[in-house]
């Protein structure tokens, strides 16, 4: 009779501490991971980047891209491919194809151009579809011309000043009328409008900038008081963009 329960003792114990993992577990359940904290762990180990520093993921600049002068373009038809081709935007801001002929495509966006010549191809083709891919991005650029250095044009950088590219044109001359620096900014028909800058309060009293240039704009430094934008255009601006149109009655400064 010992001896049995002799051999029962051994298998009580176990089942003991059996039941007391149980209870154990029974009332402690896992807590949930929060990711958050993994998170904030993470971005507080030494050495971790600020998010705030960390590049800008990239942007898909293809949607809000309007096409420029001296862009290239791949203009590929998808059930025609001998009448691919590739071909630059002209100065005047046109393309000629086999099946349209000439096209205004300054200002457009690729998906815009990719309608239009679907559309001006449809009497001679059956149902064309068009991809337009822009395979290389003409330099952007803004013109410096009058009294200074190296009159031209810039490339233009991002949030670039009037101040900015007259200095890459080598600054200004010593006959500069800086208080009647005109800017001109050409309108989607080729037509400019104009307005003058007082650089004087910009370089000798350090009133900030505010104003941006941007593609195809003109600043034209004069040596004496502008009153009138035509014969700016006309007569000197014409000589450092041969490609403008004709400036019409009716451009006068903003003052």
């Amino acid at each position: 009779m010992r001896s049995q329960e002799r051999q029962r003792a051994p298998w009580a114990l176990v089942a003991t501490m059996i039941a007391v993992c149980a209870a154990a577990c029974a009332t402690h359940h896992p807590q949930p991971v929060d990711t958050n904290d993994i998170a904030a762990d993470a971005a507080a180990e030494p050495g971790a980047e600020p998010a705030a520093l960390l590049p800008a993921p990239p942007q898909n600049t293809t949607d809000g891209y309007h096409i420029q002068a001296y862009d290239e373009l791949h203009v590929r038809f998808t059930y025609q491919p001998e009448l691919n081709e590739q071909i630059p935007v002209r100065p005047d801001g046109r393309i000629s194809l086999a099946t349209t002929g000439e096209i205004a495509v300054i200002g457009l966006t690729p998906t815009e151009l990719e309608r239009l010549v679907e559309q001006r191809s449809s009497h001679r083709l059956r149902k064309p579809e068009v991809v337009i891919v822009v395979t290389k991005v003409a330099e952007q650029r803004a013109y410096i011309g009058g009294e200074v250095l190296r009159p031209g044009y810039v490339v233009l950088q991002r949030d670039m000043t009037p101040l900015q590219a007259v200095l890459q044109s080598g600054g200004f001359r010593p006959t500069a009328k800086l208080d009647s620096v005109v800017l001109m900014t050409p309108g989607p028909d080729g037509r400019f409008s104009a307005a003058r800058m007082n650089m004087d309060q910009v370089v000798n009293d350090g009133v900030p900038e505010r104003v941006r240039l941007h593609p195809g704009d003109v600043v034209y430094v004069p040596r004496t008081w502008i009153a009138d934008a035509n014969i700016v255009v006309d007569q000197y601006v014409r000589g450092l963009i041969p490609a403008l149109p004709r400036v019409g009655v009716g451009y006068s400064l903003s003052q």
